[in-house]
């Protein structure tokens, strides 16, 4: 009777798995929306930079970014322009297809904006002429009085142009009396005469002012045009030859990385003055403002600006001495400040502060001139250092 029941019930069960257990068909489940992205950037990342930002979110079909720079977008993979420096949280929040319990619609990235000029210092270079001779300078700006630590002594009579190569720390010297171009550290220490009219070979430095470093090569002006050589004065050759045509001494220059033109003035005492323009492949020249005698140059080719010294000169339209402003094309040309009795080669722009400097010069050689500072448009004039005998000079970034 008990094997009769067991089997009864074994029977029972296996009807129920039979019948009441049937495998039910889940299908696939839908797709959960995912946020995130990838990016890159130009410049290394160091301000001012483009980040391009690529979406490669999963099943999302809308997409919207805060940049943490008060910028957003709707953008897929929107190309971003950082100028500011620091660390900002990008945001990506994707709109989902489905609401599902699994979306992740959120994805942050912190972004790194790096200073151009960290582990730099900024310096304001400047050469003077001295009774026994000239020399160069710097004073590092640090918004504390200004203290002048002098480079060591070399041979230079006249200094009349001065460039900083910040890629490699050295700073170039142009002489226009003892012919020669010198290259010294950053620190003012270590000089080296590379360039030398008296040596065989390097007649062709002549009787140097105006000069500019671009890339591997130092670009300088004499009479008869722009001249060049390989940065440790190697290989030196006529670059842009005017010779008795217009600009016949580019006496300062400035080049434009953007435009790839060089802005100078030209020679009035000897030659025909002038403010102007070329490509640096000699072509496109043009000559803005006729027959002016600009002594010094600086061009704030972000505000589309340029500064001289000019001397009021027969033929020209400045009767009047004095630091002059203009557009960069020569229109709208005003006097904004004034010089002593004694040209001025020397001007230049703190960007950091938005300050114009330039040289005030009583005599040639004795330190009684100065180093004047002002607004960009020449308001609240300062005597910013006294007691020198200021030429060219240059503020930059630099690793000393």
């Amino acid at each position: 009777m008990k094997k009769i029941i067991f089997y009864l019930i074994l029977a029972l069960f296996t009807l129920t798995l039979g019948t009441g257990c049937k495998k039910k068909e889940l299908g696939t489940p839908p797709a959960s929306t995912i946020a995130n992205f990838t990016y890159t950037a130009t410049n290394n990342g160091v301000a001012p930079c483009e980040v391009t930002f690529t979406n490669t979110s999963i099943n999302a079909k809308g997409s919207f970014w805060d940049f943490g720079n008060g910028q957003t977008s709707t953008e897929v993979d929107p190309v971003i322009l950082f100028d500011s420096i620091g660390f900002f949280t990008v945001k990506l929040t994707c709109t989902p297809v489905n609401n599902l319990y699994y979306n992740q619609l959120e994805k942050s990235m912190i972004i790194n904006v790096k200073d151009p000029n960290a582990g730099l210092t900024q310096v304001l270079y400047f050469t003077s002429r001295g009774p026994s001779g000239g020399n160069g300078h710097m004073v590092i700006l640090d918004d504390g009085v200004p203290k002048v630590q002098d480079f060591e002594a070399t041979d230079m009579e006249r200094p009349y142009g001065i460039a900083v190569d910040t890629a490699h720390s050295k700073v170039y010297i142009t002489d226009y009396s003892v012919g020669a171009i010198y290259r010294f550290n950053s620190d003012g220490k270590n000089p080296l005469k590379i360039l030398d009219v008296n040596v065989a070979g390097q007649e062709i430095v002549g009787d140097p002012e105006g000069i500019f470093v671009l890339g591997d090569k130092i670009y300088w002006g004499r009479t008869g045009g722009i001249y060049r050589a390989n940065l440790d004065g190697t290989n030196p050759e006529i670059f842009i030859n005017t010779g008795s045509t217009p600009p016949e001494y580019p006496i300062d220059m400035q080049y434009d990385t953007t435009s790839g033109k060089i802005y100078l003035v030209n020679d009035k005492t000897d030659y025909s003055g002038g403010y102007f323009s070329v490509n640096l492949d000699g072509t496109g020249l043009t000559e803005y403002i006729p027959a002016i005698d600009g002594t010094a140059l600086e061009v704030d080719f972000a505000t589309g600006k340029t500064y001289m010294a000019i001397y009021a000169s027969t033929g020209s339209s400045v009767t009047e001495n004095g630091i002059y402003m203009c557009n960069i094309d020569g229109t709208g040309l005003s006097k904004i400040g004034d010089f002593g009795s004694k040209a001025t080669w020397g001007m230049t722009i703190d960007y950091k502060r938005n300050k114009l400097f330039w040289g005030y010069k009583v005599s040639n050689s004795d330190p009684d001139g100065k180093i004047i500072r002002a607004n960009l448009d020449g308001s609240s004039p300062e005597d910013w250092l006294t007691g020198v005998s200021p030429h060219a000079m240059q503020v930059v970034w630099i690793k000393l």
